[in-house]
């Protein structure tokens, strides 16, 4: 077990209002104790890494985004100073094709999307558990 223990911030690439909502709903009842910060396109993931002091520990990415779409900007992270940091990538379009363009772009992992508070809520607790306490994630400045 990661002796750290950390907090950490998760940054949240989805365009979908509803589900933003949803993963905003399941944190709360999760209970668990990681930060997250969700915007609604690369293009604004990029300002946010820009613009903000503290950097994500890890990065959940939509595949279906307006303009950028998820493996374009595993692309540009990948260019970046940010090549580093984990990406969990996770779509309703779970073709072997994509998972396998997702993975050589440089995804850390590849999920179904889930589709239901149940499962929402089962994701946080594993997403936590997994980067805040198990995994050593890399320190980014």
């Amino acid at each position: 077990m990661n002796q750290a223990m950390i907090c950490p911030l998760i940054l949240v690439v989805e365009d979908d209002k509803e589900y933003q909502e949803l993963l905003e709903r399941g944190h709360k009842r999760s209970q668990i104790s990681c930060e997250f910060k969700i915007v609604d396109s690369a293009e604004e993931a990029f300002q946010y890494l820009e613009n903000h002091h503290t950097i994500p520990n890890l990065i959940l990415l939509d595949y279906d985004l307006p303009g950028m779409d998820g493996l374009q900007m595993v692309e540009e992270l990948k260019k970046s100073s940010y090549r580093a940091l984990p990406i969990l990538m996770f779509s309703v379009h779970n073709r072997p094709q994509l998972i396998e363009q997702a993975y050589e772009k440089g995804v850390s992992s590849f999920i179904p999307k889930p589709d239901g508070y149940t499962s929402i809520i089962e994701l946080w607790h594993s997403i936590c558990t997994f980067w805040g306490e198990y995994a050593s994630l890399p320190t980014l400045t």
